[in-house]
């Protein structure tokens, strides 16, 4: 599935780099290569996070940590169901393209895991985010590892139906 670019979440996605990236527990050197990772994953999150606004507002709930800047927390956002919770985390790929775990992310009370991408990737310091976003698919937090395999990624309608949305 596509999204399209929209430039409120980059302007939200700077915005919050400057003010959480002191705190992400992920930062582990302060280089262009960390920084630009930084924005990258905060880019795709916003914009995963504006589509399930816009298509689900009566679903949709803020993360716990949102802007709150110095609290660490494992979901980018929420999914109201019925009267179940669900704890969203959006992951990118890492600078080499790959998607998985990484031993600074935090893992525990996140309810599934959803794989996105910039279309425009070219490298990490080379992306064209107006050309968008595809979401690949959804991940269990138990198939969420260093190597995810293809086939424990659900593609995203499937999930949606699953959880009823």
């Amino acid at each position: 599935m596509k999204i399209l670019y929209a430039e409120e979440c980059y302007v939200n996605a700077l915005e919050e780099q400057n003010n959480r990236a002191p705190f992400m527990l992920t930062k582990v050197a302060d280089t262009a290569a960390r920084k630009a990772g930084q924005l990258r994953g905060l880019v795709i999150e916003q914009h995963v996070a504006w589509w399930f606004r816009r298509y689900y507002p009566f679903q949709y709930l803020e993360a716990d940590n949102y802007q709150q800047w110095t609290h660490p927390c494992a979901h980018d956002f929420k999914l109201k169901i019925s009267s179940r919770i669900y704890r969203v985390d959006v992951a990118g790929p890492r600078k080499n393209g790959s998607f998985g775990s990484y031993q600074q992310k935090p893992s525990s009370n996140v309810d599934c895991h959803i794989l996105c991408k910039a279309l425009g990737f070219k490298s990490w310091n080379q992306i064209d985010f107006k050309q968008g976003f595809e979401i690949i698919g959804v991940v269990l937090p138990r198939d969420f590892n260093m190597e995810i395999s293809p086939k424990s990624v659900i593609p995203i309608s499937d999930w949606l139906k699953m959880i009823h949305l």
